[in-house]
């Protein structure tokens, strides 16, 4: 008796919930915000996501390499390979200041871009 009636409540409920008041998801969705159910991306969407998502801040990374390291510098000719490192350092540390001044704005970011970031907020 108890699972038809656990079954008579999951078919009220809308495509993609069941449970309680229907405040569960079911297999194959998963919580985009409160209460709200979506259907999961498949692997494979969700693997292309990541690469476009480090493909784009790696592109922001060279910009920002590009845009502060200048050709024919004051180090000219005499520059090292250790010179050369502290720089990279140097746009390192900018880039990931950039970040973390994304991540801080209160914009929604996709999931794909918010877990590097929220991962960079924590670092």
């Amino acid at each position: 008796v108890l699972s038809h009636s656990h079954t008579y409540s999951d078919e009220q409920c809308s495509d993609g919930y069941y449970g309680n008041l229907c405040g569960q998801c079911r297999d194959g969705y998963g919580t985009s915000k409160a209460f709200t159910c979506r259907s999961c991306f498949s692997h494979s969407v969700i693997i292309g996501l990541y690469v476009v998502a480090a493909v784009v801040m790696l592109a922001f990374m060279k910009l920002i390499c590009h845009c502060n390291t200048g050709e024919g510098s004051e180090s000219g000719a005499t520059d090292t390979g250790k010179s050369r490192r502290t720089d990279l350092l140097k746009q390192l540390v900018l880039y990931m200041q950039y970040m973390l001044v994304l991540a801080s704005m209160n914009i929604p970011w996709p999931v794909t871009l918010s877990i590097p970031l929220r991962v960079l907020a924590v670092a």
